[in-house]
């Protein structure tokens, strides 16, 4: 019975949405006034250094050449022609 009183807690009435961020925290708010506050208030704020890709991949098996990405794939799955162009590949000869 506590288990469900405090579930139905959650549940919203009919017509009502669920707000997740508002006021200061909504994205609209910050796109538009944020940086106007930090300017304000004085604040410092730190920009991504932009970091020159040099690091090249090895292979993890001989630990020498270097890797090309000839696929990246998305967040659901390999497609299937991967299958298909991974078994292609001859094997690694350390």
């Amino acid at each position: 019975q506590e288990f469900i009183r405090r579930f139905a807690m959650h549940i919203l009435p009919k017509r009502f949405v669920k707000m997740r961020h508002y006021g200061i925290l909504s994205s609209t708010w910050k796109r538009k006034k944020l940086k106007a506050l930090q300017l304000s208030l004085k604040v410092v704020v730190k920009l991504k250094e932009d970091r020159p890709n040099t690091k090249l991949r090895k292979c993890p098996c001989c630990k020498t050449g270097n890797l090309i990405t000839i696929a990246v794939f998305g967040i659901r799955g390999p497609p299937e022609s991967y299958f298909g162009i991974s078994q292609s590949l001859p094997p690694c000869e350390s």
